[in-house]
């Protein structure tokens, strides 16, 4: 009974050191590399910083020009920024 025990515990002993290599050996390979989170949040940051007037914004899976996303405008603006005020443009105040 004593030797299925110390077997019982040199099996564990061993395999908790080879599980702890190979997470050291993953940890090693990917130190220094950016991780899909960081890679996500500079792009959420980029998106977020183009400015479009206080009358839209722009999304990380919304329109996209030229590869860099666009201002989405609200109603009755217009222009790359969304600066412009669109002439005639009646818009329904109780819809929102």
């Amino acid at each position: 009974m004593a030797r299925v025990h110390s077997l019982k515990y040199a099996l564990s002993l061993t395999s908790s050191v080879a599980l702890n290599i190979l997470l050291v050996g993953m940890y090693m390979c990917n130190r220094g590399k950016q991780n899909w989170t960081e890679e996500a949040m500079a792009e959420a940051e980029a998106v977020s910083s183009i400015s479009c007037s206080g009358h839209g914004k722009a999304f990380l899976d919304g329109l996209v020009l030229d590869g860099k996303p666009v201002c989405e405008c609200n109603m009755c603006y217009g222009g790359s920024d969304c600066s412009q005020l669109l002439p005639d443009c009646m818009v329904d105040a109780d819809r929102y």
